[in-house]
């Protein structure tokens, strides 16, 4: 039998007549699909190899055919396997556009300075009632108020401090989510999932704290509220789940459990003492030199989780690791203790009128940059720029 293949303008191959109709149709149906393929390269779909499309006919039966189906992508010989050319294009890129990024940072700006001036709004009536003119508007408020209106330029930084995190804490969560699943085939125990969990949950606890300080103007005092309350519930518990990102361990959640609650527990009896409730009488030595000593145990708490979080890190990133914690909780408690001497409480009196400070916003927004959120960037850092263990240079 012979096949007489001839072109015609169409690129399809016809076939005469034989007594073999299925053999003809086999090959007008894969010359269709190989003059499909030719035309696709008309439109840079990709470039067709140097070989030719036409199957060589090796035998009448076409037991076998010879078709090289490699694609030829920027440079590569004939024979890169077709997986490269579906790497190459359906790779995606995770990079944040720059657009993306004035958008946020500009929106970020917006959003501070519309913060500021609406607390000057909500703090009009009361400016204009003077102290005790309403319910919230107290001697203290009725100050906090003054002293945020009158120091526009430190209060919109101090506002904007706040607003840091917003976009610090889901760049971190961007970092674990790519360079994690390699940070996982070295150390199995890092759990990509949980150390995002943590930073969703400090995230929420940090959207309390400025609940808070809208609630006093802004003006640290070392009071008791629920949005602080919530501040501190979160924030150790975002701390517990950092530590459980590194690796979990079944007897430090019990730890954990028991320093959550050991540290908040005091706090509604602080609150208690602080609006001359009723509390449990053993309490009473504690709160001696004042109702702020029910959150000691918070501050211990943060401390001993971190430690935690500290010793899990360091196996992983090594003695970098230490730069978080000192950042974190070093830096930020030095700050804290700083601020707690120019709190509104410790104020210095003079013809019976507390005078406020500026320091008091200085340590503020100190704490907060310098510390916590210094931390919080290292450790993003020590992510996005983690080398895996195969490729780390013995030293």
């Amino acid at each position: 039998m012979l096949l007489s293949p001839r072109l015609v303008g169409s690129g399809i191959f016809h076939m005469s007549h034989s007594s073999h109709p299925p053999i003809s149709t086999m090959l007008v149906t894969r010359s269709l699909t190989l003059a499909l393929i030719a035309s696709s390269a008309q439109v840079g779909a990709f470039t067709p190899p140097k070989t030719s499309i036409v199957p060589t006919i090796k035998s009448v039966g076409f037991q076998h055919t010879h078709f090289e189906h490699s694609l030829n992508l920027v440079g590569k010989k004939d024979d890169t396997p077709i997986d490269f050319y579906v790497d190459e294009t359906m790779r995606t890129t995770n990079d944040v556009p720059t657009s993306t990024i004035a958008f946020i940072g500009s929106s970020l700006l917006s959003f501070a300075y519309v913060m500021q001036r609406l607390q000057i709004y909500l703090n009009t009536p009361c400016l204009n009632g003077g102290p005790g003119g309403s319910t919230i508007c107290d001697a203290s408020y009725y100050d906090f108020a003054m002293y945020f209106h009158d120091h526009e330029v430190i209060s919109f930084l101090l506002v904007l401090t706040h607003v840091i995190p917003f976009v610090l804490l889901p760049w971190v969560s961007k970092q674990v989510s790519e360079v994690g699943p390699t940070i996982q085939k070295d150390f199995e125990g890092f759990n990509p999932f949980i150390m995002q969990m943590a930073m969703a949950c400090i995230g929420f606890g940090l959207s309390l704290e400025f609940g808070w300080h809208v609630a006093d103007s802004w003006y640290y005092e070392n009071n008791f509220h629920v949005l602080n309350f919530g501040f501190y519930f979160f924030l150790i518990s975002g701390f517990a789940l950092w530590a459980d990102g590194f690796k979990t361990i079944a007897i430090f959640d019990l730890i954990f459990g028991g320093i959550l609650a050991g540290a908040t527990v005091l706090y509604p009896f602080g609150n208690a003492a602080q609006v001359g409730e009723p509390y449990p009488a053993f309490l009473t030595d504690f709160f001696a030199d004042g109702a702020s000593s029910a959150k000691i145990p918070l501050y211990i708490g943060m401390s001993a989780t971190f430690l935690e979080i500290t010793r899990r890190g360091k196996d992983i990133f090594g003695n970098k690791m230490l730069w978080v914690p000192f950042f974190c909780i070093g830096v930020n408690l030095g700050f804290i203790a700083l601020l707690n001497n120019v709190q509104y409480g410790n104020a210095e009196v003079v013809d019976g009128v507390k005078q406020l400070t500026s320091l008091n916003y200085i340590y503020h927004i100190c704490h907060d940059v310098l510390g916590t959120e210094m931390g919080v960037l290292v450790f993003g850092l020590l992510i996005k720029n983690y080398v895996p263990l195969a490729e780390r240079v013995e030293e």
